[in-house]
C-alpha cells in the first residue's frame, strides 16, 4: 500500500510540470475583457455582461433580466428590448415559469465594441398593459 501511494506520488511530480505549463499556455493565449452594465425599474433589473476577447474585432454579450416583485406568478407575454449595442437584442417569454430571470446569450464579429461610455436601454412589456424603460450604467471591467 506504501508503495502505491509513493508510486501515484512519483507520477504526479513527474505530470505537475506539464500542468503548470498547459494552464499558463492556455491562460495567456486569450485575454478577455468582461464589462459589467446595470440598470433597474419598480419592477425588472437588468444587469449586461459584454466580454471582448482582446486583439479581435468578437464579442459576446450576456443579458440576464430579473422580475424584482414577489408576484412573479403575475408576470406573463413578457416582451424585452435591449438597443444601444450594434443590433438591436429583442425576445420573448410565455411567463416566467418558476424561472429567476430570462437569460439571453448573443455575440458578434467585425462589430462595434461596446467600452465604458456606451449606453444601453431595455424596453420590457409584460401583462395587459405594463411596459417599463430603464437605462443601464457601467459598473466595472474585469
Amino acid at each position: 500500500m506504501i508503495r502505491a501511494v509513493k508510486k501515484a506520488g512519483k507520477r504526479m511530480i513527474r505530470l505537475a510540470p506539464f500542468l503548470l505549463c498547459a494552464s499558463l499556455l492556455t491562460g495567456c493565449s486569450e485575454e478577455q475583457e468582461t464589462l459589467v452594465y446595470v440598470g433597474q425599474s419598480d419592477n425588472w433589473k437588468a444587469i449586461l455582461m459584454t466580454v471582448h476577447t482582446q486583439g479581435t474585432e468578437k464579442e459576446k454579450q450576456v443579458l440576464r433580466l430579473s422580475y424584482k416583485s414577489a408576484d412573479i406568478d403575475s408576470v406573463y407575454n413578457i416582451r424585452y428590448r435591449l438597443t444601444g449595442l450594434t443590433e438591436e437584442v429583442s425576445g420573448r417569454e410565455n411567463d416566467m415559469n418558476n424561472k429567476t430571470g430570462i437569460v439571453y446569450h448573443t455575440d458578434c464579429s467585425g462589430c462595434a465594441l461596446t467600452d465604458e461610455s456606451s449606453t444601453f436601454t431595455v424596453t420590457v412589456d409584460w401583462s395587459p398593459n405594463r411596459k417599463e424603460s430603464f437605462s443601464l450604467q457601467f459598473v466595472r471591467k474585469e
